[in-house]
C-alpha cells in the first residue's frame, strides 16, 4: 500500500510576517515621498521576466551573465533601479542610473563566439524595440526631461574561463545611429 505523505509547508512565524509587511510598507513610503522621479521608479513592482524560473540552460546562462553585469555596473558606481522586467512592449534587462543619466542596458550572453560577438546581435530591429519599450517605461515611472541612453554589455563566457565582459557606453541613439 502507498501512503499518501503531504508536503509540510514551511511554518512562518508572526514576526517574520509582519517584517515583511513593515519592509513592503516602508518602500511603498518611500518611493511616495521622494522627490525625485528616479528614486520612485527604483520602487515600482513590475512583473519579472520569465527566464527568471526557467531550467533552460540558455535562460540559466543569460541569469548568470546578467548578475556579471549587475557587478561590474556596481562596481563602476552604477545604482540598479530595475532588472528583468517586462512590459506589454517587451522586456528591459536592466535600468540604472549612472549620475544624473538613465541608462536601459541590453545584455547579451554567450558560450561561443560562432557566430560573432554578442554586442553585434542587437540589429536595427532590436535597437528600435529597446527605444519603444524605455519610452514606455519611461512613461510609467513619469519620468521627463532626464538624460538617458542605451547600453549594450557584452559577455563571451567560456565554461571553462571567467567571463570577458565587454561594457559599450551609448551603443546607439534614438536617432538608431550606431556608435
Amino acid at each position: 500500500m502507498i501512503s499518501l505523505i503531504r508536503p509540510q509547508r514551511p511554518v512562518i512565524s508572526w514576526w517574520k510576517r509582519l517584517g515583511t509587511f513593515c519592509y513592503r510598507f516602508w518602500d511603498d513610503l518611500r518611493s511616495q515621498c521622494s522627490r525625485d522621479p528616479l528614486e520612485q521608479c527604483r520602487w515600482i513592482r513590475f512583473a519579472s521576466s520569465l527566464k527568471n524560473v526557467s531550467d533552460n540552460p540558455k535562460d540559466q546562462l543569460s541569469r548568470a551573465g546578467e548578475e556579471e553585469a549587475v557587478l561590474l555596473l556596481r562596481e563602476k558606481g552604477y545604482v540598479i533601479l530595475q532588472q528583468n522586467i517586462r512590459i506589454p512592449e517587451g522586456e528591459l534587462d536592466i535600468v540604472a542610473r549612472h549620475g544624473s543619466v538613465l541608462v536601459f542596458l541590453e545584455v547579451k550572453t554567450r558560450r561561443k563566439q560562432k557566430f560573432g560577438e554578442p554586442a553585434e546581435t542587437v540589429n536595427e530591429a532590436k535597437r528600435q524595440r529597446q527605444i519603444i519599450i524605455a519610452q514606455q517605461f519611461m512613461s510609467i515611472c513619469h519620468i521627463t526631461n532626464i538624460p538617458y541612453r542605451f547600453d549594450i554589455i557584452s559577455i563571451f563566457w567560456d565554461s571553462d574561463a571567467p567571463p570577458n565582459i565587454q561594457h559599450l557606453e551609448n551603443a546607439f541613439s534614438v536617432n538608431s545611429e550606431k556608435r
